[in-house]
């Protein structure tokens, strides 16, 4: 198939074929429609439904309007934030989180993601970036902030998961309960929002590069909750139903899933503000029944170790989701053995708002993360080729993504966007996957982290996946080490299951699996691998760690 054939293929769309009858191949979204207009919307239609709730305290989605209208009244006339001003919402997911993010887009401003394990360092490089002018947080957490440079030029709110917090609020700085009551002293704002107005700053985790901040439009982040009400309408739970609220909602995945989708249809999520908990989900599980989870896929792992999870009643479950990293086979394998309920796979990045592709019916195409989703345009391109031409369905390449879900670019960083984004659109994304015949993809990694062993690419998801499933392993990660006569060798790092595992079974099961090529020069055993507050596995930690 030459370039020019191969380009008209991906223009076709032929994942579109795969898709349920009940899933459209256009959106429909207003031009004029926003992200807050449909919260709001949300709002008044399930008025008495509970949106959210923490350890048995409901908050209802007509509260939820009500507080957030207080909170944006006090950013406006309180503290005199302009529209376009940035507020940091540095915490885990308590209630205080979508009623400060609903609260803030009311007053036209734009949210900032932070994860809540960040250090000093991290806050003050987001600083220095991005100009917060506030900051709503938790107090058990405040003070990493507090130490970052530039730190006391930022306005503070503070918010508490009891009710005493003296000696946590800087001089200057609000308790959440008091914005929120002098809030609704104050008279309405009378901020109109546009598609265009820049909505959520989230910075990109940094496992692979330097972090950016991400600026995300209305218009972005509607289309792309748009494209999940639309392509996984067979997967979301309805109005009524119980969601697991676990993946942080600081993250692109945890706020366009969890916080945004499913509050657009009236779900209730009940949130768990320790996303590694994995017992603490299994006994609330055994209590109640819930109907959808998202979680990273290490953390399907830890849940089915918890004490709890053979009790649990997962007749109602609709469906597990995942994405971030590879979905393993035999994690994928028990989970739907025990459950009968399929984990599905996605991907997407922080730049394009929201998860952009995700297995949507069956026949299950083993170890794709799905079709793209309606409004998706994708295209597999040759990064050595020197017009990065497409290349021919199965071939592996860069995956390019081109859509309204995508960035508005990065903050500040034209060097960036210029390398990202081409002139006609498309963002190149790094990541190194192919399409097969019927439109399903497959992700094999950050080209990053592809290892050159003599002359053949080596994918590091390939090795774990086949590692992974021994049954007396928890975790692998693999990595390149030099090789003074193959240029670079694989270097892995595996967790135990079994503490009788020795170096020898691993590299018996190796020979059997792997080809001569792929198989690793150094086994290490450790601990645990090193993994973001979102459950990604930090590659570039072990590959940096020296060798004995």
């Amino acid at each position: 198939m030459s370039a020019d054939s191969a380009a008209e293929w991906y223009a076709r769309k032929p994942w579109t074929n795969q898709y349920p009858p009940v899933v459209a191949r256009e959106l429909d979204v207003g031009p004029e429609e926003t992200i807050l207009g449909l919260l709001l919307d949300a709002c008044e239609r399930h008025a008495d439904r509970v949106a959210f709730e923490l350890d048995g305290q409901a908050l209802t989605f007509r509260e939820w309007r009500q507080r957030a209208e207080h909170l944006s009244r006090f950013f406006v006339h309180e503290w005199k934030l302009e529209k376009g001003d940035r507020v940091v919402l540095l915490m885990p997911n308590i209630p205080a989180f979508p009623i400060a993010l609903l609260g803030a887009w009311m007053a036209g401003l734009v949210t900032m993601s932070a994860y809540t394990a960040a250090t000093s360092l991290e806050f003050s490089e987001h600083i220095a970036a991005a100009a917060p002018r506030a900051i709503v947080v938790l107090d058990r957490i405040a003070s990493a902030f507090r130490a970052a440079t530039g730190a006391d030029q930022v306005r503070e709110m503070v918010v508490s998961e009891t009710e005493d917090i003296a000696g946590t609020v800087p001089a200057g700085g609000v308790t959440f309960a008091d914005a929120l009551a002098r809030g609704a002293q104050l008279p309405p704002t009378e901020r109109s929002v546009s598609p265009d107005d820049l909505v959520v700053m989230a910075f990109t985790g940094g496992t692979t590069g330097v972090s950016k901040a991400v600026r995300t439009s209305h218009r972005n982040m509607r289309m792309g909750v748009e494209m999940l009400r639309v392509a996984m309408v067979e997967h979301l739970p309805s109005a009524g139903e119980v969601a697991i609220g676990l993946h942080p909602f600081c993250h692109s995945a945890g706020l366009s899933v969890n916080l945004l989708t499913l509050a657009s249809r009236g779900v209730t999520q009940v949130l768990f503000p320790d996303s590694m908990d994995a017992e603490k989900v299994a006994a609330a599980w055994r209590r109640r029944s819930f109907t959808f989870i998202l979680a990273g896929p290490s953390f399907y792992s830890r849940l089915m170790a918890a004490p709890s999870f053979p009790d649990i009643d997962f007749s109602s479950l609709r469906a597990a989701g995942t994405g971030g990293m590879a979905l393993r086979a035999d994690v994928r394998e028990r989970w739907e053995a025990t459950t009968g309920t399929p984990l599905v796979q996605g991907y997407g990045l922080t730049e394009t708002s929201a998860p952009i592709t995700c297995e949507q019916r069956q026949p299950r195409f083993a170890g794709s993360v799905g079709f793209p989703f309606p409004g998706v345009e994708l295209s597999v391109r040759d990064p050595d080729s020197p017009t990065l031409d497409a290349v021919a369905p199965g071939q592996i390449g860069e995956i390019w993504l081109r859509g309204p879900f995508l960035m508005a670019g990065y903050h500040a960083r034209p060097d960036e966007d210029a390398r990202a984004i081409t002139p006609d659109g498309w963002f190149r994304t790094g990541d190194l996957g192919r399409v097969d015949p019927n439109g399903a993809l497959y992700i094999l990694g950050r080209i990053k982290d592809m290892l050159l062993v003599d002359g053949a690419n080596v994918y590091p998801a390939s090795i774990e996946d086949a590692v992974g499933a021994h049954p007396g392993i928890a975790d692998v990660c693999a990595v390149g080490m030099p090789d003074e006569d193959e240029g670079e060798r694989v270097r892995l790092f595996v967790v135990k299951r079994d503490p009788g595992l020795s170096e020898a079974d691993v590299r018996a099961w190796c020979e059997e699996r792997l080809a001569d090529y792929k198989q690793p020069k150094r086994i290490e055993f450790i601990d645990a691998l090193p993994r973001s507050a979102v459950d990604k596995l930090l590659r570039r930690e072990l590959a940096g760690w020296p060798l004995a």
